[in-house]
């Protein structure tokens, strides 16, 4: 299983979370529209942790908001997906 571990007090902004999303997974997407399609055709066990917990900045909080929610939706049409969020 591929865990990926996103702790929002580390990046500046959301295109800083889905350039890692990118290296550590292996994808090519260019926007979280994009992450979507290519979370829902994933073919290997992946967890995905989004932590907003320490995230001070409320445009940064609200853009991993809206990733996560996206990343969520794909979980539901992806079996190899399972996202965990710490708010």
């Amino acid at each position: 299983m591929q865990e990926v571990y996103v702790n929002g007090n580390e990046f500046e902004n959301a295109g800083e979370i889905l350039e890692y999303l990118r290296e550590e997974l292996g994808l090519e997407a260019g926007s979280v529209n994009d992450l979507y399609d290519e979370l829902t055709e994933l073919s290997d066990d992946t967890k995905i942790t989004m932590d907003m917990s320490q995230v001070a900045d409320d445009d940064l909080l609200d853009a991993m908001e809206r990733m996560a929610e996206v990343m969520e939706d794909a979980a539901g049409e992806c079996d190899y997906l399972e996202v965990v969020c710490i708010e």
